[in-house]
C-alpha cells in the first residue's frame, strides 16, 4: 500500500509541475470510473468464474498559451477474481499491460501510465510527441491499418493503447493532410533500435469521400533481416449509407511469408427510424493470420451489430462476431441506461456458440458483465 501512495504522490507532483505555469482557465481534470462485476458460466465440466473491478482513468490537460497542450492520464484499478488473475498475467515480465503494485487482503491493485505527451499546433503544422495514440484508417470495427494496437470487437469498451513516438502533420490545404511519424520498437529493452517504426501518411477529405494512404517501415529485428514494409489504403464515403473500405499489405523480403499478407475490411453503417435504429456490419479478410494480430485465428471474419434507442436514456443492442473458417459464432446483447448525465449502467452478455472460438476461455459458455460508469 505504501508503494501505491508513493506512486500516486509522484504522479500528483508531475501534474502539479506541468500545470504550474498555466492559469486555472487553462487546466482541466477529467476521467472515467468503472465499477464492474463479471460472471462466466462454466461448460463441459469447467468451473464458474467471477470477477470484480474498480477501474479509473484520470486525465489532466493543461494548455500553455494558444500553441502548446500537455496531456497526461493514468489508469488505476483494484480487482479480484478473474480480473485480478488477468492483472497478474499482464504484470508478468515482458507482458503488455499495467504493473501490479500490491496484493491486498481481498484485491489486487494495479497502475498504468496511459498517456503522456505534448502537442504543439500552428496554423498549418501540428507536432505531437510522447506516449500517445497513433491510429490510422477509417475502419468501423477491425481497422487493419491500425496495426500498432489492433482493436478487438469483443471488447468494445477497451480504451485503445498508446505507443511511444512522434508525429509531424502538415496541412497545405483545408482538405489535405500529410504526415511523417516514428514509433519506438515493440520491445522497449532493445537499445539497438531494432524494430523501430517510421512512416508517411496522407489524407484527402472531399464532400462525400475521404481517402488515407499509409507507408510504414519497420527496421530489421529477430528473423526479419531486411525489415518489414507495410502499405495501407483506407476509404470512407457517405453515399446514402456510410461505407468504409480498408487494406493493409505487409511485406518482408526474406521472412518466408511468415508475416507477409493482405488484411482487407469492407463495412457499412446506417441509421433508420429518424436515427433511433443504428446498424453496422463489417467483413475482414486476412491473407496471413500473422499479418494482423486480432486475437483470432483464420482468414475470414464477420461482425454485425444493431443498436436501438428506446428513449433519450435507454439503448438496446444485439450483435454477433463470426469466424467463418471455424464456423463459430459469438452472440452479444447489451442494455444501457443513463440514470443521469455522466452516469450509465451497462449490462452485456456474450454467448459463444462453440468452444473452439479463438479468444474464448476454455470451456466458457455465457459471460455476463454489469458495469456502472461515471464520467467526471
Amino acid at each position: 500500500m505504501m508503494r501505491i501512495k508513493r506512486v500516486m504522490a509522484i504522479i500528483a507532483a508531475l501534474f502539479a509541475l506541468a500545470a504550474g505555469g498555466v492559469s486555472a482557465q487553462d487546466l482541466s481534470v477529467s476521467g472515467i470510473l468503472d465499477s464492474t462485476v463479471n460472471f462466466t458460466a462454466g461448460a463441459g465440466g469447467a468451473e464458474n468464474s467471477w470477477g470484480m473491478e474498480e477501474y479509473a482513468t484520470i486525465r489532466l490537460q493543461a494548455r500553455a498559451r494558444d500553441e502548446a497542450l500537455f496531456y497526461g492520464s493514468v489508469n488505476v484499478s483494484a480487482s479480484s477474481g478473474s480480473y485480478a488473475q488477468a492483472a497478474l498475467l499482464t504484470a508478468a515480465p515482458g507482458a503488455a499491460g499495467p504493473s501490479l503494485l500490491t496484493l491486498g487482503d481481498n484485491y489486487a491493485a494495479a497502475m498504468e501510465l496511459e498517456r503522456l505527451y505534448v502537442k504543439i499546433s500552428r496554423e498549418t503544422v501540428d507536432f505531437q510527441a510522447g506516449l500517445t495514440r497513433m491510429a490510422f484508417g477509417y475502419g468501423l470495427v477491425f481497422g487493419p491499418m491500425d496495426f500498432m494496437n489492433p482493436r478487438n470487437p469483443l471488447r468494445p469498451n477497451a480504451r485503445p493503447r498508446a505507443v511511444l513516438g512522434a508525429d509531424l502533420a502538415f496541412y497545405p490545404k483545408d482538405d489535405v493532410k500529410a504526415g511523417v511519424f516514428s514509433a519506438a520498437a515493440r520491445d522497449p529493452l532493445v537499445p539497438s533500435g531494432a524494430g523501430t517504426l517510421a512512416g508517411l501518411s496522407g489524407e484527402y477529405h472531399g464532400d462525400r469521400m475521404s481517402v488515407q494512404g499509409l507507408y510504414v517501415y519497420e527496421s530489421p529485428h529477430d528473423a526479419l533481416t531486411w525489415g518489414v514494409h507495410r502499405f495501407g489504403l483506407s476509404l470512407k464515403g457517405d453515399l446514402v449509407v456510410g461505407l468504409a473500405a480498408e487494406a493493409l499489405y505487409t511485406y518482408e523480403p526474406l521472412a518466408g511469408n511468415a508475416v507477409e499478407g493482405l488484411a482487407l475490411s469492407l463495412g457499412f453503417d446506417y441509421a433508420f427510424l429518424d436515427g433511433d435504429l443504428y446498424v453496422l456490419a463489417e467483413y475482414l479478410y486476412r491473407g496471413n493470420s500473422a499479418a494482423l494480430s486480432l486475437g483470432f485465428t483464420g482468414n475470414h471474419h464477420l461482425y454485425a451489430n444493431a443498436l436501438y434507442r428506446l428513449d433519450d436514456y435507454t439503448r438496446l443492442g444485439l450483435g454477433s462476431m463470426a469466424a467463418l473458417d471455424e464456423r463459430s459464432l459469438v452472440l452479444m446483447a447489451t442494455a444501457e441506461h443513463e440514470l443521469f448525465q455522466g452516469f450509465t449502467l451497462n449490462l452485456t452478455c456474450q454467448v459463444p456458440m462453440d468452444r473452439n472460438r479463438a479468444g474464448a476461455a476454455a470451456g466458457s459458455r455465457v459471460q455476463s458483465t454489469l458495469m456502472a460508469r461515471l464520467r467526471f
